[in-house]
């Protein structure tokens, strides 16, 4: 049980700006604070205090310890904005764990980073910090988000990149792994040196050893003297992606070389020193993966000392109306269109989907969006036709919102129109709590979306 402690005390050390301990009551017991100007740890003169004295605006309810402490469960990445007794603001990330001792919670510890305006690490080492922008790798600029979690993503990113642990990022398909396993090579030491991925699902088994290891001439026919990945990233950064996906006696291999920072091409007998760094990704959620031993233990706690999780793209709808703008910009500068934005509408449907591909999903359906646009904007019937109707509901003609054909089975102008206008009254209610929030979203009054529900007997 100590032990489990202790690694969270050494994480939090490596990796916040300060560490606060309090005891069932709620009296503070321990308190460090990093300070940057002689790196040193001080004491902020709270121990012994309570700590809702020391925070006043804080309650039981609000307090991350006393919610740690009752529910048993630890509580991470939440950013807070607290004001001590003495009238210092600070807005910070925490990591929140309860502290059990015989089956019983007798306290709470919670390691914090300390940020700034921007919603960055408050550290002077992050803002000197100079990328390599002739690598042509993405840096923590293309992570695109000022959502609260893409915050802590940005945070956690420099963090890792100060240092020199092995990093996992988690996250599905399309949330961007590959981006920060970038980011982090290009704010770090290695920056000037190689970065080289490889996703492990790419390659057979039988191909992925001699791929990461290389091989010697004659080892097995056809076989060339050969570098392989841990060679050709040494100095610098190996990213090994869906790692979940490896041999499980590869992964004992990998386990190896990374604890000995050697070597040893296939058919070879000769060791090779590599100084590289790890940082692997998975595309399911530890403990699934854990519990169906699709990584090794010792390799999980070795290669997870650092850990990143990726937000789905429906967990921070706020950041979508910046990632359109985005892409809108990427498309425009790689098919030299003008597109010049998303209208209203077409934005609101784009909000309210649940994106279960994520950021690559958002880029694709841009990219189509691009190719049916006639004029300067995006609008709703540049949208695929997934995001205008639900084929289960429905299986008259307007399952397509094919207007030609639907001209040409007889229907007229008004039906179309009402059809069309039906369906997307009935997109926006599905996304809304409530009729005023779906009137503000189509930009009608209450009343008239009233009169328009009635008239499409629209069940709400």
């Amino acid at each position: 049980m100590i032990t489990k402690y202790l690694e969270k005390m050494t994480y939090i050390y490596n990796t916040m700006d300060s560490v606060l301990i309090t005891n069932i009551d709620g009296i503070i017991e321990y308190c460090a604070v990093f300070d940057e100007k002689d790196s040193s740890i001080k004491n902020e003169g709270y121990t012994g205090k309570y700590l809702l004295e020391v925070y006043p605006e804080l309650t039981k309810e609000t307090s991350t310890h006393f919610r740690a402490m009752k529910t048993g469960k630890a509580i991470i990445d939440e950013i807070q904005t607290v004001i001590d007794f003495n009238g210092i603001k600070r807005t910070f990330v925490s990591n929140t764990y309860p502290i059990e001792v015989d089956g019983k919670i007798v306290g709470a510890i919670e390691g914090t980073v300390i940020l700034s305006d921007a919603g960055l690490p408050n550290s002077k080492r992050f803002k000197d910090s100079k990328v390599n922008t002739e690598s042509g790798l993405y840096t923590i600029d293309d992570l695109i988000g000022k959502s609260n979690r893409m915050l802590v993503v940005k945070e956690k990113i420099l963090r890792a990149a100060d240092g020199d642990s092995s990093v996992m990022i988690i996250g599905e398909t399309g949330t961007g792994k590959e981006i920060v396993a970038q980011a982090i090579h290009s704010h770090s030491k290695r920056k000037n040196q190689a970065f080289i991925s490889q996703n492990c699902s790419a390659i057979p088994a039988s191909l992925l050893e001699s791929t990461l290891f290389g091989t010697v001439k004659g080892s097995y026919t056809g076989a060339e003297d050969r570098k392989g990945l841990f060679e050709l990233a040494d100095k610098g950064t190996l990213f090994l992606d869906e790692l979940n996906s490896m041999n499980i006696e590869l992964q004992g291999k990998i386990l190896k070389a990374v604890e000995e920072q050697k070597i040893r091409r296939l058919g070879s007998e000769k060791e090779r020193k590599i100084d590289v760094r790890i940082i692997s990704a998975l595309n399911e959620e530890v403990d699934e993966v854990l519990e169906k031993d699709k990584i090794r233990k010792d390799l999980y706690y070795r290669l997870g000392v650092f850990q990143i999780n990726l937000p789905l793209l429906k967990d921070r709808k706020e950041d979508i109306p910046l990632l359109i703008k985005y892409f809108i910009n990427y498309y425009n500068k790689k098919g030299k269109r003008n597109i010049e934005n998303c209208s209203e509408l077409a934005e609101r449907l784009l909000i309210d989907y649940e994106w279960p591909g994520n950021v690559r999903e958002l880029k694709n359906v841009i990219e189509y969006a691009f190719n049916m646009s006639k004029g300067k904007d995006i609008t709703m019937t540049s949208l695929p036709e997934n995001f205008l109707y639900n084929k289960k509901e429905d299986t008259h003609y307007t399952e397509q919102l094919n207007w030609e054909k639907a001209l040409e089975e007889g229907h007229s102008l008004a039906s179309i129109i009402d059809n069309y206008e039906s369906r997307i009254i009935k997109k926006i209610l599905s996304g809304s709590s409530n009729i005023t929030e779906a009137a503000d979203k189509l930009g009608v009054s209450r009343q008239v979306l009233n009169y328009k529900i009635k008239k499409y007997q629209i069940k709400f």
